[in-house]
């Protein structure tokens, strides 16, 4: 097709509807008398009928008989590109219907004009008008062809089969084939589509251009589309899935209700069902106070929270908006019936605020979510990191035991164990000083959870990831052999809240979350999903349809992979997806020894002794002396001198 008969197609089928109908109306006020003209010239040989009056008459019978009819059989209601057999029917009708009143006329009137001029004029019309149609319907149907989406369908069952008949109702898509692991589907037509193997299918990927592959396989684990995913993604390729399997069967789906496959939902475990005694009982009816309740964890704890029906639920953070966001967000929950929402702007550092806020409220738990995380910024400043996540987590313990708070949960992190920066090193501490407080406490029971990286929670490298690729690339990655651990937010927001009901007190709780993942094949496996080839360390410009991963190197602090105990001493517990480490509590006296001197020199601003306060008490003292030797050089502006060590280790034994 001529790039100007393409754009006029464009253009033509771009009109509003009112336009179209006129168009055609037109068309057809043009159309019939030239079919008139051309019968009777056809008939008559000569052009002096058009210097008669009766011509003119039986040309005006015909326009008003036709349109008439036309009108009549909805031809007017849609455009050329939806015509079918009914609409060349009315064409036959509304020709023969024209032909019957010209010759009524001809013969009523006495007009001057053939008896085979209506029947020669009927037929002209009929080719001019169906022709006309059909041609028009074609060169849509020319540019939708090249518009519309190639797409594979995985799974030939029930579901396949209903979701390929809902797909050829809608022009903007074209299904090529379908993909099923059964071998008594494979080779099958099925509706003209065939059935090709998983390994049959990565072959045609490309040849057949397929830019989608849709999901309907009901009751496949995340671990099948995973494997599907894999095994096809050497090929770029959108991939959705339909919301409700049942729907789609019952045919009450639409395309529109089609969704993106998230890497959540490639990285995701199957759901474990909660246990509802276990999520009840330090809730409902409960008084419950969540500390950086406007993070992705606190907010999560808190949705999660009030479905069991606390009496009171106190949201806290330092963030206006995050609590003026979740305040919003809560208040709209159909379980906030009869809950008190209670939100508080303030820092867990601010021990008087927090003990207001006991002496105010009869606190039964307390999960204390409010930290900070991300380890380049707090590598950067300590400082901080120490004072609120350490300092932070000391008030809250100490004020919620003399508040006699039941149950108080700290959440933690993987980074915590043998940590090799201060976030991780702040949190162990953190750990430290709940397992040490529960020593001599009968009226609090602490409970420490520790879990990896959260899907999709600010600062995480997914939305780093998306972002990276919606800004065309590259995807930059520390190194190739990095690894984490990830779940879902309402999983691990679930599994912090049960956790805490099953602790008897002091106890350290590792969530299972899975298998590690390898960031370089999550960045992949995201570009896949985005439509995107992704090309490692090229030094070429990437072209359309590439996107470049690049590997920037390790940053201060960062470890290749993540731990989650100390060994391998792990002990189940009545969860399948928690477990118990035993871990020696540090001495209490010991402990005070830490946080004087610790607290003295953030007060000082003494980095120095700082530092090494801190690498002395955590476990991966060596790497924490080397990274805070290198800070200190650079704070000092000494790059090629290492500051001795001024605390000693005697003054913490």
């Amino acid at each position: 097709m001529s790039t100007l008969m393409q754009s006029f197609t464009v253009w033509l089928f771009g009109l509003d509807r009112w336009k179209k109908r006129l168009l055609q109306i037109a068309f057809d006020v043009s159309i019939t008398p030239l079919a008139f003209l051309l019968a009777l010239f056809m008939r008559l040989e000569t052009t002096a009928y058009l210097y008669k009056l009766d011509t003119y008459i039986g040309v005006l019978i015909a326009i008003i008989a036709t349109l008439s009819v036309f009108a009549a059989r909805g031809m007017y209601n849609n455009f050329a590109r939806h015509i079918s057999i009914e609409t060349a029917n009315s064409i036959i009708i509304g020709c023969l219907v024209s032909c019957t009143a010209l010759l009524s006329a001809t013969l009523l009137l006495e007009l001057q004009i053939p008896r085979s001029v209506p029947l020669i004029y009927a037929t002209i019309l009929c080719f001019f008008s169906t022709s006309a149609r059909f041609l028009i319907r074609g060169l849509g149907q020319s540019i939708a062809k090249k518009s519309q989406e190639n797409v594979a369908i995985y799974g030939a069952g029930a579901a396949g089969i209903q979701l390929m008949e809902t797909m050829r109702k809608n022009p903007n898509y074209r299904v090529k084939f379908f993909i099923d692991d059964a071998p008594e589907l494979i080779g099958r037509i099925i509706g003209g589509v065939r059935v090709f193997s998983l390994d049959q299918a990565k072959k045609k990927l490309k040849r057949l251009n397929i830019e989608t592959l849709l999901l309907a396989t009901p009751g496949d684990t995340n671990a099948t589309h995973r494997r599907v995913f894999d095994i096809l993604s050497e090929h770029p390729l959108k991939v959705k899935t339909v919301p409700s399997i049942s729907s789609l069967i019952a045919g009450r789906a639409e395309i529109t209700q089609l969704r993106d496959i998230k890497i959540e939902d490639l990285l995701g475990r199957e759901p474990v069902d909660h246990n509802p005694g276990l999520m009840a009982k330090t809730i409902a009816e409960k008084t419950v106070l969540v500390t950086g309740a406007g993070g992705s964890i606190g907010s999560e704890l808190c949705r999660q929270i009030i479905k069991w029906k606390p009496k009171k639920l106190i949201l806290l953070d330092v963030s206006e908006f995050a609590i003026y966001t979740l305040l919003e967000e809560l208040n709209q929950h159909p379980a906030i019936n009869g809950i008190d929402l209670i939100p508080l702007i303030g820092s867990v550092q601010d021990r008087q605020f927090i003990k207001r806020i006991f002496d105010r409220f009869s606190t039964d738990t307390i999960y204390h979510a409010a930290a900070y995380k991300h380890v380049p910024l707090m590598e950067q400043n300590v400082m901080q990191c120490i004072a609120n996540n350490v300092f932070g987590t000391l008030n809250m313990a100490e004020l919620a035991i003399a508040a006699n708070v039941k149950h108080f949960i700290l959440v933690s992190t993987d980074k915590a164990v043998n940590p090799t920066n201060y976030m991780g090193a702040s949190k162990r501490l953190a750990e430290i000083i709940c397992q040490t407080l529960q020593l001599d406490n009968k009226k609090t029971c602490f409970a420490i959870v520790r879990f990896g990286n959260v899907l999709g929670s600010s600062g995480s490298v997914v939305p780093l990831f998306k972002k990276q690729i919606e800004d065309g690339g590259p995807i930059t990655l520390t190194h190739l052999d990095v690894t984490r651990y990830f779940m879902t937010i309402p999983e691990a927001a679930q599994l912090v809240i049960q956790a805490g009901s099953i602790s008897k007190g002091g106890d350290v709780f590792v969530l299972d979350i899975g298998e590690p993942v390898k960031i370089i094949d999550l960045a992949k496996r995201m570009a896949v999903l985005s439509g995107l080839q992704p090309i490692l360390n090229s030094e070429t410009k990437t072209q359309k349809g590439e996107v470049a991963i690049t590997v920037t190197g390790l940053r201060a602090g960062e470890k290749l992979f993540e731990e989650l105990s100390y060994g391998k001493n792990l002990t189940g517990t009545i969860h399948p997806r928690i477990n118990t480490t035993a871990e020696t509590p540090m001495k209490k006296e010991k402990l005070q020894v830490v946080l004087t001197i610790a607290r003295n020199a953030i007060r000082d601003g003494d980095h120095q002794r700082l530092y090494q306060v801190v690498a002395e008490i955590t476990d991966g003292v060596a790497d924490l002396a080397r990274s805070s030797d290198a800070f200190i050089n650079e704070l000092n502006r000494q790059p090629n001198k290492i500051v001795p060590i001024s605390v000693k280790k005697k003054e913490i034994e």
